[in-house]
């Protein structure tokens, strides 16, 4: 077993860090190159495992042994018990390693990577800022509706954590040193309710197929290559010589949660659904009373007829637009609205990278944002298009020239929409 000083690892890396790289609006192409964005997420984003090999330097804008020590640091200070370090004896073992995880401290982490564990910095964007605004970019960018976050994983040689697989889809970036992976190659489950570690022998029906039933691969990481396993995959990893990597992960968000506000409107307009079931003297004795299928049989014929109407009149458009910018990550808390400033006719203005997505439902045009949602009239549809597509700055007489038709929007309408966005952090100054 190679042995690695950790601490001069973390120490050489601070004279090496660089100011945080600004968002480009490119980072989920730049993360999965050499292929698209669009065949990433058609092929491979929680379907099918994708290892692509990169360049030594290639995540360095992202992260670094120095930025981890900085991470430290900052993490001393937070309360917030979702940013959390753990340590793990393991070795990557094929089957589960009885050792559990053990809790540990910010400043013993160094300690327990020197004795040979495997550290496990959960979370870490929250002690990382530009971490976090680059997993919600991406998140932006996939316009994924669930949660986004980012830990932080680094070993010693032949050490990682034994097969076990996530609830949700665990994207590695291997940032330093080589990691040994060996994982399924189709998950055991698709999005499973819970994370699984193989303990060996038979396994509950919840558990889906176990590994000896199972086709795996087996890769080395080096810097710059990158590995997505969808949730449900069985993995084990160990360091070759030394690891650190970042591990992108997205959590689903069900279906249900955008569905139910529908359901609840509609039960509470409705009398039949507000009284429940109705009070019955008949004997309950191998059927349901009739009075009471025959209410059952009645609002579910309701709820089919509601359902088609919501497809119909996408009723769920709103409701899937605030989920793609409500609690993007964990530890997340929305932006302040942003102070008007004064300006002159020459203030330059950019859209703020992933940031305007927007909707014509209705005779309103939607816009998501941290806390709800903006409503514009249609006619500003064609303003919002180009302004989401500037390549460059301008000037806010620029945009008011945009408008030449005689049925838009007036100077005055173009204004207002201006200064809402720009209150909402959307629209900046140059």
């Amino acid at each position: 077993m190679k042995i690695t000083d950790f601490n001069s690892l973390l120490d050489a890396g601070v004279s090496e860090t660089h100011a945080p790289a600004a968002l480009n609006g490119r980072e989920l192409q730049e993360l999965v190159s050499p292929i698209s964005g669009e065949e990433f997420v058609n092929s491979y984003f929680a379907r099918a495992s994708l290892n692509t090999k990169g360049h030594p330097g290639k995540f360095d804008h992202i992260f670094s042994w120095g930025k981890l020590k900085q991470a430290l640091l900052r993490g001393q200070k937070i309360s917030d018990s979702r940013y959390n370090i753990t340590a793990s004896f393991t070795g990557g073992e094929d089957s589960g390693n009885p050792r559990a995880m053990i809790k540990a401290e910010n400043d013993k982490a160094i300690e327990l990577l020197n004795a040979g564990a495997t550290v496990c910095i959960t979370n870490i964007h929250m002690a990382d800022p530009f971490l976090a605004r680059w997993a919600q970019a991406i998140r932006a960018q996939l316009n994924f509706t669930g949660t986004v976050g980012v830990n932080c994983y680094v070993s010693p040689d032949a050490s990682g954590l034994p097969m076990h697989y996530d609830k949700r889809v665990a994207t590695t970036l291997q940032i330093a040193g080589k990691k040994r992976w060996k994982f399924s190659t189709e998950p055991a489950k698709a999005w499973p309710n819970t994370n699984e570690v193989y303990q060996g022998g038979p396994g509950g029906k919840e558990v889906g197929k176990l590994p000896a039933d199972m086709e795996f691969r087996e890769v080395e990481l080096n810097p710059g290559d990158l590995l997505c396993l969808p949730a449900g995959t069985w993995h084990a990893a160990r360091g070759v010589g030394f690891s650190l990597a970042l591990n992108l992960y997205f959590g689903p968000r069900s279906f249900l949660d955008q569905f139910i506000p529908l359901l609840q409107d509609f039960a509470v307009s409705n009398e039949d659904w507000r009284g429940g079931p109705p009070a019955t003297v008949e004997r309950v004795q191998g059927n349901v009373p009739e009075t009471v299928s025959t209410y059952m049989r009645e609002r579910l014929d309701e709820f089919h007829k509601m359902a088609l109407e919501a497809i119909n009149q996408d009723a769920l458009t709103v409701p899937w637009l605030n989920s793609l910018t409500n609690s993007p990550y964990t530890g997340w808390q929305p932006a302040p609205m942003v102070p008007l400033p004064e300006i002159t006719r020459d203030q330059r203005f950019f859209i703020a990278k992933s940031s305007l997505r927007f909707i014509e439902f209705q005779d309103k045009v939607i816009v998501p944002r941290d806390q709800g949602v903006l409503r514009f009239p249609v006619t500003l549809a064609p303003v919002l298009q180009r302004l989401s597509s500037a390549p460059a700055s301008f000037t806010i007489p620029e945009v008011v020239s945009w408008q030449q038709t005689p049925d838009g929007p007036s100077p005055e309408e173009i204004l207002s929409c201006l200064q809402v966005l720009f209150t909402n952090g959307i629209l900046q100054t140059a």
